[in-house]
């Protein structure tokens, strides 16, 4: 049997019609709602959402997933399901081998992902912090400017139209095998799908107000004073001192680092996000002597860099945080745990500048929670600007979670 190397070509549909005496394993088209008699979201649940769109012969392995396999399984799943139903009829095959390869690619690049070394406070203090510099730049300039347009902030970010290809061409490149369907696949695969329709949904504008509005806030703080206790007292001291041990048994590899308080975050956080530098002249000097202290301190430095270090371990690269943002994807993807896009009405116009406004207001009450407007001198107007800076344009955030996703592209690539 030839290879089809064109999903255009003339002898797909000669295939197709040769597969209709064939039996077929699989159907590509999704209900419109997943049922399970466990709870959602239980290992169960998510065991039984799997199984039900991968062939049996792969249910061996799914029930031997642990929690946060199961979380991205389920979410990938869906991902490939919905993918198929629209692709599938390009493909001149219906059998279990192809979902089967798909299935073995997922699970070959979490094996890859877990075993990956990143520098992250290179990545996140000076990488990332300096794309987010530049697109807070940008789009202070978009805010205050209303005729500004989309094809500004290309400008003023020196954007070149290189994605999403450029990030389909680093994705594809270690499965390269010279085949033109495969490419033309993958193509489809991440630039129409991935890195089209589901990246324009998860960053709608109103997504990330409806996260924000969402910060812990105590709108009517108590009056009465909570009792003393013991075990309130010697609960901070032990936490302290789990940090002070960790911080000690820390990595002891010496390398030649920039020293803690010269990394890039710093600039951003003080001068493009808060401006301290403008607004407490006086406060930002103080940052510029720890700066000097901090280089010519050496163990102080190694303090600053290991509080990262154990912050990141403890904090960002656990399990359940990757276990949460895999449900929440798949929650805001696929209501249903079937179809995507079948959920959230978008708000528009006014109902979206009422919940701006909500948005702003919970930010504020997190800020004056934090005693940040008196520590760092944040304004409500400042809130107001950030605001308007995560909602104004989706293409602009869009073009920012590109720059980021390869950023981290071009860290693994380095390993």
């Amino acid at each position: 049997m030839p290879i089809l190397y064109n999903t255009n070509s003339s002898l797909i549909p000669k295939f197709q019609r040769h597969n209709l005496i064939r039996p077929h394993k699989i159907d590509s088209k999704l209900p419109n709602e997943f049922h399970s008699s466990h709870p959602k979201d239980s290992d169960e649940y998510l065991k039984d959402l799997c199984r039900t769109n991968w062939p049996p012969s792969l249910h061996g392995y799914i029930n031997k997933f642990d929690r946060v396999e199961l979380s991205v399984n389920a979410f990938c799943v869906l991902i490939v399901r919905n993918f198929l139903g629209w692709y599938g009829n390009k493909i001149p095959t219906r059998d279990n081998q192809f979902p089967t390869l798909i299935f073995d690619l997922i699970q070959d690049t979490l094996t890859y992902l877990k075993r990956c070394e990143i520098d992250f406070e290179s990545l996140i203090c000076d990488q990332l912090a300096l794309v987010l510099s530049q697109h807070i730049k940008a789009m202070r300039q978009i805010v205050r400017s209303e005729s500004s347009t989309f094809l500004d902030y290309c400008n003023l970010t020196l954007y070149q139209n290189q994605y999403p290809q450029l990030i389909t061409a680093r994705l594809k490149k270690p499965l390269d095998n010279q085949s033109e369907l495969q490419s033309t696949f993958f193509d489809a695969l991440l630039n129409d799908l991935l890195l089209g329709k589901v990246l324009d949904r998860a960053l709608d504008p109103y997504y990330i107000l409806h996260a924000l509005r969402k910060l812990p806030v105590d709108r009517e703080k108590s009056t009465v004073y909570d009792e003393w206790s013991l075990e309130k007292f010697l609960k901070p001291i032990a936490s302290l001192g789990g940090l002070v041990v960790r911080i000690v048994t820390g990595s002891k590899n010496e390398t030649n680092q920039r020293p803690f308080f010269y990394r890039y975050i710093f600039r951003l956080l003080f001068q493009d996000v808060l401006r301290i530098h403008e607004r407490k002249p006086l406060l930002f000097l103080l940052f510029k002597l720890l700066q000097l202290w901090n280089f010519n301190c050496k163990p102080i430095d190694k303090f600053l860099h290991n509080v990262f270090r154990n912050t990141v371990t403890t904090k960002i690269t656990t399990a359940a945080i990757w276990e949460k943002l895999f449900i929440d994807l798949r929650h805001m993807l696929f209501p249903q745990d079937a179809e995507m896009g079948q959920g959230t009405q978008i708000p528009t116009g006014e109902a979206l500048e009422a919940i701006k406004l909500e948005a702003c207001d919970t930010v504020w009450e997190f800020i004056k929670g934090k005693h940040i407007d008196l520590l760092l001198g944040a304004t409500q107007d400042d809130v107001h600007v950030w605001i308007e800076i995560l909602s104004r344009n989706k293409h602009c955030n869009k073009l920012l979670c590109f720059r980021i996703i390869d950023c981290l592209l071009a860290n693994l690539d380095s390993r």
